[in-house]
């Protein structure tokens, strides 16, 4: 125990005052010269001991509360965190970098050694010092809790490899702070073995800047009690070139791909590169080639297009030469020729067929169209027929209660739907056919009278709406009339009117999506099918519907969404090593999501057929430049020398950097137990010293 402020120990003078009182205040009888003591009442002894013994008990409560009041104020601390047989003088943890960056230049290796070093061999008194490791990219995983075992650490650090992740300072730092914090030691440390890559870093201070830190649950704050040693192991920045970026429409209906693939090739180096090759690959064979100049720490775009496909998937790649780090300099992904899908129009049979133009048009026309589309009276439809249809649109009309049921059945099935909701819509024929499948219920039509709303609210990140993104505002059209409705919490509003009311509602029944539009597809409620933004809309609420989110690639660490097999399975899964990922027990495949942990294509084993899916390593991560160490670390306030070899002492004391005043005042708290016991002491004492009066007041 030691005392933060021994001057008050003077306070311990006080202690006299007590004493002194107690002698001033001693009665003593006056002496009274007496003729004769027949007269004077015999005092048993005992009463007069008791009472001697009474003033004694006073005085050492008295004196007892005086000396717990200057303990308070001395304020006395303890110099190590913990106590008992478990407390460890120096516990710490190996924060060891495993993201890509690390691939070049034998960094991993150089990082491994490092942490070896730290370790040691096991020479010596370690039974004091307590070692964890916890390897982390963008994500992070504890290899091993705080130990004194050397040899089963090294162990750990034999087995580990470098992956192909971006990186996240915060949340691995927040881990480790994690896994001390309730740790008893005197002394804390993090080693961070990483190259410290910038980008990394930079998000890193912007995270602190902003005193949140992104993508950790439980925030990451330095200044913890735990000093924090960088350790750099990186090395200089050669010149990278790397694929980091590709836009391709995944799914054509044509031979001929008319669309354009274009690659983002980026120079990461300090100098222009010239006559940089970048080749197509097509199933394993290359269709075209280009040559292009790539500017000093900037990037160029290849744009690839007019090359024929094969029926199903096709297996693309393209590959850039030029530099020393050949780890990114591939990129591959898929494109699927597929055959077009059926669609069917229903209307109401007493209106003409022209007022089905415009989504006619947007469903049947262009390039890369995906659909042959029919359009039928509501009384023309065969149910029998409906299955050999992909998408189904219900335009402002009203429908049987067979047809209904046979429509719902297909959607179940994965057939999408699309309903439009106008003045010939019927609400309750609508809502005894659809509101158990729609999560929704019909009402009225809303009265404008002859004014009009605008979309003013969509979900921006939804697929349908993505083409609106980068404008960021919504389909610009004006609604002369709208549906009401009444829609559950398993219903999604996609987008509402600027009045709040619904405009468009998601819906799922089965393996199927049901859209509810609540207008019209045509000009009766509406101007939009007259402004530009109606054919993209269309466009992608069909795909949506119909083809689904079927991205060209992924990234290695994103998780991916898996469709089961027809009995509810999930598929079996070959990574690109051929190595097979278990059905179960694997976090990384859970039956419905997978979360690639390297580059290339997986293979997605069906009962009815294979699918290839592509996966890319993050681009940001391909930029190996470095910050400057110091200003990382005096961002983050932490102490520890900045070396290619940390040094490690194994035993030490406490020290107050770093710490914040929570950390000191829970190894102060003592002073308010003290002060606590010194006011129940005064309590007693008073209680004692007033029924001492009481009895002289009787006797």
């Amino acid at each position: 125990m030691s005392f933060l402020t021994p001057l008050f120990w003077l306070g311990l003078a006080a202690a006299a005052v007590p004493i002194v009182v107690h002698l001033v205040r001693r009665s003593r009888a006056p002496r009274v010269e007496f003729p004769s003591l027949m007269f004077v009442r015999r005092v048993p002894q005992r009463t007069v001991r008791r009472r001697h013994l009474r003033n004694i008990l006073l005085l050492i409560l008295r004196l007892l509360a005086l000396l717990l009041l200057v303990l308070a104020f001395v304020r006395p601390y303890f110099e190590s965190g913990g106590a008992g047989a478990g407390d460890r003088r120096l516990a710490e943890v190996i924060l060891l970098d495993r993201s890509f960056s690390m691939r070049f230049d034998n960094r991993f290796a150089r990082g491994v050694a490092k942490a070896q070093s730290i370790i040691g061999n096991g020479a010596g008194d370690v039974s004091n010092v307590s070692r964890g490791l916890i390897l982390f990219d963008d994500g992070y995983q504890v290899a091993s809790r705080p130990s004194s075992n050397v040899v089963e650490l090294n162990a750990r650090l034999g087995e580990v490899a470098a992956g192909y992740r971006a990186t996240d300072y915060a949340q691995a730092l927040a881990a480790a702070e994690a896994l001390l914090r309730d740790f008893p030691a005197a002394e804390k440390r993090i080693h961070l073995v990483t190259d410290f890559q910038a980008t990394a870093a930079t998000r890193l201070m912007s995270t602190l800047a902003s005193g949140m830190a992104a993508n950790v649950p439980f925030g990451y704050r330095p200044g913890r009690g735990i000093t924090i040693v960088p350790v750099d192991i990186g090395s200089r920045e050669g010149a990278n070139l790397a694929i980091t970026g590709l836009n391709a429409v995944p799914v054509i209906y044509q031979p001929k791909y008319t669309d354009r693939v274009v690659a983002r090739i980026e120079n990461f180096g300090a100098d222009a590169v010239e006559g940089v090759r970048v080749e197509l690959r097509l199933n394993d064979r290359t269709v075209e080639k280009r040559v292009v100049r790539i500017a000093a720490r900037n990037a160029a775009t290849v744009e690839f297009t007019g090359f024929n496909l094969n029926e199903g998937q096709n297996l693309c790649q393209i590959v850039v030469e030029g530099d020393n780090f050949p780890a990114d300099n591939s990129f591959v992904f898929s494109l699927r020729r597929a055959v077009k899908s059926k669609a069917l129009i229903i209307e109401t049979a007493s209106r003409n067929q022209s007022e089905s133009f415009y989504l006619r048009n947007a469903l049947a026309t262009g390039q890369n169209n995906p659909f042959e589309v029919e359009v039928k009276s509501s009384g023309g439809v065969n149910p029998a027929e409906l299955t050999a249809y992909r998408l189904i649109v219900i335009n402002d009309a009203t429908i049987s209660p067979a047809l209904a049921s046979e429509i719902l059945r297909q959607v179940t099935g994965g057939t999408g739907l699309i309903v439009a909701a106008g003045a010939h819509t019927e609400a309750n024929g609508f809502n005894r056919a659809f509101e158990q499948a729609l999560r929704v219920r019909l009402e009225g039509p809303a009265e404008l009278r002859g004014g009009y709303v605008v979309l003013s609210e969509i979900k921006s990140d939804h697929a349908i709406f993505e083409p609106f993104q980068e404008s960021g505002r919504p389909p610009s059209a004006k609604m002369y009339g709208y549906r009401r409705v009444a829609a559950s919490e398993q219903a999604v509003v996609l987008a509402r009117y600027e009045d709040g009311a619904a405009a468009l509602i998601e819906s799922a029944s089965g393996r199927g999506k049901i859209l509810l539009l609540t207008t019209t597809l045509d000009g009766s409620w509406t101007d939009l099918p007259l402004k530009p933004s109606y054919l993209p809309l269309i466009r992608q609420m069909t795909r949506y519907l119909v083809e689904g989110e079927l991205p060209a690639w992924h990234l290695v660490g994103q998780p991916v969404p898996l469709r089961r097999t027809t009995d509810g399975q999930p598929p079996l899964i070959d990574t690109p090593g051929g190595v097979r990922l278990p059905a179960s027990g694997n976090t990384r495949n859970d039956g419905e999501v997978l979360t690639p942990l390297e580059p290339g294509f997986y293979r997605l084993r069906y009962p009815e057929g294979s699918e290839l899916m592509a996966v890319n390593i993050p681009g940001r991560e391909s930029d190996l430049a470095r910050i400057e160490v110091p200003a990382l670390m005096a961002d983050l306030g932490a102490g520890g020398e900045q070396s290619g070899t940390a040094t490690t002492p194994a035993t030490g004391t406490e020290s107050e950097a770093g710490k914040t005043g929570e950390d000191i005042e829970s190894r102060q708290r003592i002073w308010f137990y003290l002060l606590i016991a010194a006011l129940l002491l005064f309590i007693t004492e008073g209680i004692i010293a007033r029924r001492i009066r009481l009895a002289k007041v009787i006797n």
